[in-house]
């Protein structure tokens, strides 16, 4: 670590970064934390962030998007699938993620000149992130970003972090303590409207936790109607489901608020 002058580590402010936030900090306090901020993380995740910045006196750089979330759904749609059934991409899933936080990012480890990059990654959380392990395993150098890129977490197990967490007494995102949804066996505290998340349970977390955030997404952004929209689609050329598709025409000829009057948790998967 002492070979390189511009180290940074990524903290999301959730446990797996938390937990190499300490592990770095342990051989250089003075290390510069650069934070992701998408403008649409949860409201536990700013309080806890802030608390942070300040009991650690961290330097931290605080990346923002040029592009909201919204002015992405607003042109795109919702990106609930991030590939098509062919395979390919889905444009707003793409859009979402490089807007929000590979572009953000990119600029500021640009900025600051960052030769080494810490991160929490760990093979688990995806299919992706475990061919990638593979492939460059946890230190290397990256042609694409510019920098070398540690991954000291990368062959964690969720219990590694939680007894980490417990040995050394380190706060953790009070997110945790709100059954937040897991996804491919890692729990997540990122993008609180992400609705790729839809089918692991996240409407029924914001409904059950956040029920003013579920209102703004569900009914006052009309994530709900796209969902029935999206069911009416699957279903109908379906026998076997055919009840299904009568459900959902039904519901699409009531107001979005009586539909969950009647039946809130209709939403809580797709």
């Amino acid at each position: 670590m002492h070979r390189f002058k511009n180290p940074a580590v990524a903290c999301s402010f959730g446990k797996d970064s938390m937990v190499v936030l300490h592990m770095v900090r342990q051989h250089c306090k003075a290390v510069k934390v650069l934070w992701n901020n998408t403008l649409v993380e949860y409201p536990d995740t700013y309080r806890f962030a802030r608390q942070i910045i300040d009991e650690w006196k961290l330097d931290c750089i605080e990346a923002k998007p040029k592009v909201t979330f919204w002015e992405i759904v607003d042109k795109y749609g919702f990106p609930i699938h991030a590939r098509n059934s062919k395979g390919q991409k889905q444009l707003a899933a793409y859009k979402c993620c490089d807007e929000l936080k590979k572009k953000p990012t990119k600029a500021a480890l640009r900025d600051i000149d960052c030769d080494l990059y810490f991160t929490g990654l760990t093979r688990h959380e995806s299919r992706l992130r475990e061919f990638s392990a593979r492939r460059y395993g946890d230190f290397f150098y990256s042609k694409k970003w510019g920098h070398w890129k540690c991954h000291p977490l990368l062959n964690w197990t969720n219990d590694d972090i939680w007894e980490y967490i417990t040995r050394f007494e380190l706060p953790y995102n009070p997110l945790y303590d709100k059954n937040e949804v897991s996804i491919d066996g890692g729990i997540r505290t990122g993008c609180w409207p992400c609705t790729q998340a839809i089918k692991y349970g996240k409407l029924e977390h914001l409904r059950l936790y956040y029920p003013k955030l579920f209102n703004l997404l569900v009914v006052k952004k009309k994530l709900g109607e796209t969902i029935i929209n999206i069911r009416i689609e699957k279903y109908k050329n379906i026998k076997s489901r055919s009840a299904d598709y009568m459900r959902n025409l039904t519901y699409k000829e009531l107001s979005l608020e009586k539909t969950l009057s009647m039946h809130p948790c209709f939403f809580d998967r797709l």
